[in-house]
């Protein structure tokens, strides 16, 4: 036989008791000063007459009445509970089973940490939205196992699925075909539309029995949905051998195999029964239960009994106010009473609120969480409260919220509330971390998970589920970490390149440049040799010119010349006809005058005669030979006379200018050869 105990709601409460013997002291110490007080202004003789009509022992029962009332009034408000009610409601929903692939290609870490872990946490957030409806699981790998027959006990399931690893199968593969049989016997021969299967796998199914498995089961009304479970790039299938050491899974060639997502198969199954195909992720769960399980109409699943406590605090708060109005007698204290009334009142908590713990139940979770809102209104210190207000806003997604809820909950004096609000508020930071788009956010949301679950398992170290969760999320913390080493090595690559490419440009650049001052140089020299050619040629049609303009003049000084002389001739007496006359006695008695030399006896450096000296004579040009000025100075064999030493070297400095011309030429010629 079952004992029924007095429990309480709010225990917290109770502590408030503490403070009457520190009320009643106050009293009493009122009451004795009043004495002294009445001693010291009223006489002994007229005290009695005075104070006669107060009597000391109602004033003593007064107080008493008001402190016990404060008493009660503390007690409803703990909440008090005795007895239970058993209520018993008829369950409405849907029939779920499971599969889960445990063959050994779901030990593949292409979904951290791996694929059989990745869909535990799949199952365990569908069970979290299945409220009312039965849920079964199926282990499968080369043939299929029923692991929990369908049941409202979500505990009795989720430890079931705790044990599932590679070994509850021995037979190797993925039958699908097999899950799909072994899940049409545990729905039963029942009719209606209100059963479905959940295939987790990677699909890598050899035979294409599972199509045709799927069609039997859709003839049965099972609707059947898929959930991918790996990537289509693949990962190696890591072992433990029988020594320890880690190793791959091989072929018969010895080659490590690699096991890739196959969603193809999976499609053409789901499709068959009108379900639908789905990829593992974080919102995974929620996207079959909306998509495909919700919209099935429900059934009667069978009658859920439940113990409900009795609400007993209208005892203590009816006994507080019979002791409150027994102490409201005719005196002067009235007042003063009726505001206590007033006051304790104001703390007794509304009958008609509803706890929202039945709504919870049912899945109502709006209702739930309005009607826990209010109640944090009349006590927003109830750490239970908010516990609940947490645990609605995880149901409903809202994470932030959830996590706000569950850090009040964390200061709660109960060690088993604190237990479960460190370890829900560690599960809605993982699932606020998945969440997130940045790195930094899930980092800082997983690493502050991590310490809660590790705060969790310093309270209950037997808590499995807070060191799997904790574990798994070292593993998820672990793989993002090299993903970002990764990603900065790609990037500090990429850079590399960039700047090897970027020094490339720059140094073809400089020699763009450096050609291009070349060819400029190049052009600028061109131009000066050309201007040098232009002013060259016309240096040569001026010397040109200036010849022609010197022989003209010799022409003209020579044939002046000419005429000159022709002319003295013409003057002169003839001497052949002085010499025929006699000579006269004048000269007969003159002395006999020297011979003078000829112009071949003259001797080298001579100087003509003064007549000789003055004569001007004509300026040679360059190039053009020296002409006589006259007979008598037409030159013999090896001498020149001096108007043609002086010619020649007229002709000499005209060969200079030449020379320093044709150098110049030449010497610009050269710098165009050399370029």
């Amino acid at each position: 036989m079952e004992t029924t105990a007095l429990t309480f709601g709010a225990p917290h409460w109770l502590w408030a008791l503490l403070v009457l013997p520190l009320i009643a002291g106050l009293f009493l110490w009122s009451h004795k000063r009043a004495q002294a007080l009445v001693a010291k202004i009223v006489a002994v003789r007229l005290r009695e007459q005075l104070s006669g009509s107060v009597s000391p022992l109602r004033r003593i029962l007064r107080a008493s009445l008001l402190v016990a009332s404060l008493a009660l009034a503390i007690v409803a408000l703990a909440e008090p509970r005795y007895g239970f009610i058993e209520k018993e409601t008829k369950q409405k929903g849907r029939d779920v089973i499971v599969a889960i692939d445990t063959s050994r290609s779901m030990l593949a870490t292409d979904m951290a940490p791996t694929r059989l872990a990745r869909a535990k946490l799949f199952t365990q957030d569908l069970v979290r939205l299945l409220q009312g409806d039965r849920v079964g699981l199926v282990a499968f790998a080369g043939s299929a196992f029923l692991q929990a027959p369908l049941t409202l006990d979500y505990n009795a399931v989720t430890n079931a699925l705790d044990e599932l690893d590679t070994t509850v199968i021995p037979k190797g593969g993925t039958n699908i075909a097999a899950a799909v049989t072994a899940a049409r016997e545990a729905f039963g021969k029942a009719e209606g539309q209100t059963r479905a299967l959940i295939i987790l796998t990677d699909g890598e199914e050899l035979a294409a029995d599972g199509i045709a498995a799927a069609k039997q089961a859709a003839g049965e009304g099972i609707r059947i949905f898929t959930v991918g479970i790996g990537s289509p790039e693949g990962s190696l299938i890591p072992i433990r051998l029988d020594d320890g050491r880690q190793d791959f899974v091989r072929d018969s060639a010895g080659k490590p195999v690699t096991s890739k997502l196959d969603d193809s198969r999976l499609k053409e199954i789901a499709s068959a029964t009108g379900g639908f195909f789905a990829l593992i992720g974080p919102d995974a769960a929620r996207e079959i239960f909306q998509k495909g399980i919700e919209p099935m109409e429900l059934s009667e699943t069978g009658v859920f009994s439940s113990r409900q406590p009795i609400e007993r605090y209208q005892w203590p708060l009816a006994a507080a106010t019979a002791c409150l109005a027994m102490s409201l007698l005719p005196g002067d204290r009235r007042r003063r009473s009726s505001m206590m009334v007033a006051l304790f009142l104001s703390f007794v908590p509304c009958t008609q609120a509803q706890s929202g713990l039945d709504e919870y139940k049912n899945g109502d979770f709006e209702k739930a969480g309005t009607a826990f809102q209010e109640q944090l209104k009349n006590q927003p210190t109830s750490k239970a409260l908010q516990f609940n207000s947490g645990a609605v806003a995880y149901k409903t997604g809202d994470f932030e919220k959830a996590i706000a809820h569950f850090t009040d909950a964390l200061l709660a004096d109960d060690q088993k509330l604190r237990e479960d609000a460190s370890y829900n508020l560690a599960n809605s930071l993982v699932r606020k971390g998945e969440a997130a788009k940045e790195n930094d956010a899930k980092k800082t949301n997983w690493k502050n998970a991590l310490e809660h679950y590790e705060e969790t398992l310093r309270l209950n170290p037997d808590n499995k589920l807070a060191s799997q969760n904790r574990d798994i999320t070292k593993k998820l913390l672990e793989d993002l970490e090299k993903q970002e080493q990764q990603q900065k090595q790609q990037d500090q690559k990429n850079q590399d390149q960039k700047d090897q490419k970027d020094q490339k440009k720059d140094k073809q650049d400089k020699q763009d440049k450096q050609q291009q001052d070349q060819k400029d140089q190049q052009k600028q020299d061109q131009q000066k040799n050309e201007e040098k050619d232009s002013k060259n040629e016309e240096n040569k049609d001026q010397q040109k010119q200036d010849s022609k303009d010197q022989k003209d003049d010799q022409q003209k000084q020579d044939e002046q010349k000419k005429d000159d002389q022709q002319k003295e001739k013409s003057d002169k007496p003839d001497q052949s006809e002085q010499s025929k006359q006699p000579n006269s006695p004048d000269q007969k008695n003159q002395p006999t005058p020297a011979p003078s030399p000829t112009p071949g006896e003259k001797k080298e450096g001579e100087l003509k005669s003064a007549n000789e000296q003055q004569q001007p004579q004509p300026t040679p040009q360059p190039g053009q030979q020296p002409q006589p000025a006259n007979a008598a100075e037409e030159e013999k064999e090896g001498q020149i006379s001096p108007s043609q030493a002086r010619a020649l070297l007229n002709s000499l400095r005209g060969e200079e200018e030449k020379v320093n011309l044709i150098e110049q030429q030449q010497s610009s010629q050269d710098v165009l050869r050399d370029w």
